[in-house]
């Protein structure tokens, strides 16, 4: 089955400091930079998978642009139909972590995502209708949403809720989706109040098809038609880094339907692809292959 993934890629910038912070004073740190953003997260890790990727996004034209871009062209992404635009900064991500590798404080510049439009998309009609599985990175525009899921409803959609603040979005597309993928708390924030079964059932009676639901370490839960499975995520004995586990959920669930895996094979590659990545630093993993994936036991 061919794949397209429309979303926002972007640079991850992210300063460590063992100590506490001296405000309006220059203070030591490390510093390290990565590609991230969750549409190119989700491309990333299918095309290490070894599927035939599609990737529409966004480019400026400064350094961190071309860095990006041809990093994708790298690993033999297909980008050829994204956007590019001139005097255009790359979208910026920069966390700032203190001396307990929390988050101290997190600055964004995402402007540039704003140009993945409805009349952008409106031009890329007969692109985007060939292919027949597309994941659609919720941090579009409220617009390009409500186009992308009223317009290709007919094809099989893959989506993350990606935050409490952003899942409102999709909350009346829900019967459009075939798979949606939900935290405890993105859930709680579409779902009415009750018992996690009560909220499944709220949002199976908005029309929700396939639901992915995660809760950190707790059981993985995969609602189809009217059944619940469930499924242990993998024990990390250290997690360097989690804020790619989720795409790499998505991926690996996603992988699974091209390649025709049951439901519960899907949900077991799910749980390894992220199980690899919160070994990872960055958001993805350089050393994800399918080949690693089979070698993790249960």
């Amino acid at each position: 089955m061919n794949i397209l993934v429309i979303g926002a890629q972007n640079i991850d910038i992210f300063a460590h400091s063992h100590k506490t912070y001296t405000l309006r004073d220059s203070n030591l740190a490390k510093i390290h930079i990565a590609f991230g953003g969750v549409g190119r997260n989700i491309a990333e890790n299918l095309r290490r998978l070894g599927n035939d990727v599609h990737f529409l996004t966004v480019f400026g034209d400064d350094y961190f642009s071309q860095s990006a871009y041809q990093s994708l062209v790298n690993m033999g992404m297909n980008i050829g139909e994204s956007l590019h635009l001139k005097n255009a900064s790359n979208s910026v991500y920069l966390g700032v972590m203190d001396k307990e590798n929390d988050l101290f404080v997190g600055l964004n510049d995402m402007d540039i995502v704003h140009q993945l439009n409805k009349s952008f998309f409106v031009s890329k009609h007969d692109y985007i209708e060939r292919f027949s599985i597309l994941v659609i990175d919720n941090n579009l525009p409220q617009e390009s949403i409500d186009y992308l899921l009223t317009t290709y409803q007919h094809k099989v959609i893959v989506m993350d809720g990606v935050s409490t603040k952003k899942v409102i979005k999709i909350r009346h597309h829900l019967s459009k989706i075939s798979v949606l993928k939900l935290n405890h708390f993105e859930l709680e924030k579409l779902a009415k109040e009750g018992s996690i079964d009560e909220k499944i059932s709220d949002l199976k009676s908005q029309g929700a098809n396939t639901l992915l639901i995660t809760n950190q370490d707790q059981d993985v839960l995969l609602v189809k038609d009217h059944l619940i499975h469930k499924m242990t995520p993998i024990k990390v004995k250290k997690i360097v880094n989690a804020s790619g586990a989720g795409d790499a959920f998505i991926s690996g669930f996603t992988h699974g339907m091209i390649n025709g895996y049951s439901d519960m094979e899907c949900l077991d590659c799910a749980t390894k692809v992220a199980y690899l990545t919160l070994l990872s630093r960055n958001s993805t993993n350089e050393l994800l292959k399918i080949e690693e994936v089979n070698k993790i036991v249960r």
